[in-house]
């Protein structure tokens, strides 16, 4: 008779201590990342090969943060966005900047094993540079365009995570992360194609 009652507080121990759920910042950050390559990113840009580089380091970038969150393992042992850099740097100097700090960044995190644990710090840590990027797409892509307000709409989003990482398991978050996704799916779905 006693084993069972022990069992059963062991159990219901071990379910008070279950793991933080990051699925509204994985779900953001998936959101985002498609967003964010959107073919109209390049349509209008300066220099459509180095618009291109910056869209699909963002778009990266936010990927790995959603595989973070869903405590997945990222895949770059080696710098990932070395060409991406020396394209991007073309176009702006301070996006190619920003796009190898991201690269060193992934690859760090690849190699010290960042997951779920480390999703609160890879965010804080990568948000200067997401900023920068950020920026210079948007300058690059065109300042008035729709996609521009989408990346600025992003940029927001991710500094906000940034600033409230600490919190991102709490349930207001969760619910300003999931609004925060549906307008990026809206902002989307009312762009142009091509």
């Amino acid at each position: 008779m006693r084993i069972p009652a022990l069992c059963l507080a062991a159990l219901l121990l071990l379910s008070g201590c279950s793991a933080p759920d990051y699925t509204a910042a994985r779900d953001w950050a998936r959101t985002a990342s498609i967003a964010v390559d959107h073919p109209s990113a390049a349509a209008q840009a300066t220099s459509r090969d180095g618009a291109e580089a910056m869209r699909d380091a963002l778009s990266l970038t936010l990927a790995a943060i959603a595989r973070m969150a869903d405590d997945g393992v990222l895949p770059y042992p080696e710098d990932p966005f070395v060409a991406l850099a020396a394209r991007a740097t073309a176009a702006d100097a301070r996006g190619g900047e920003a796009v190898a700090s991201l690269g060193r960044t992934l690859r760090r995190a690849t190699r010290s094993n960042w997951r779920a644990p480390q999703v609160r710090y890879a965010i804080r840590t990568m948000d200067p540079d997401v900023q920068a990027l950020a920026a210079a797409l948007v300058r690059v892509a065109g300042e008035e365009t729709a996609y521009a307000a989408l990346v600025r709409r992003i940029a927001t989003d991710h500094a906000t995570m940034a600033a409230r990482a600490g919190d991102l398991t709490e349930d207001e978050m969760g619910r300003s992360l999931r609004a925060a996704e549906d307008s990026l799916r809206r902002g989307v779905a009312a762009m142009p194609r091509g």
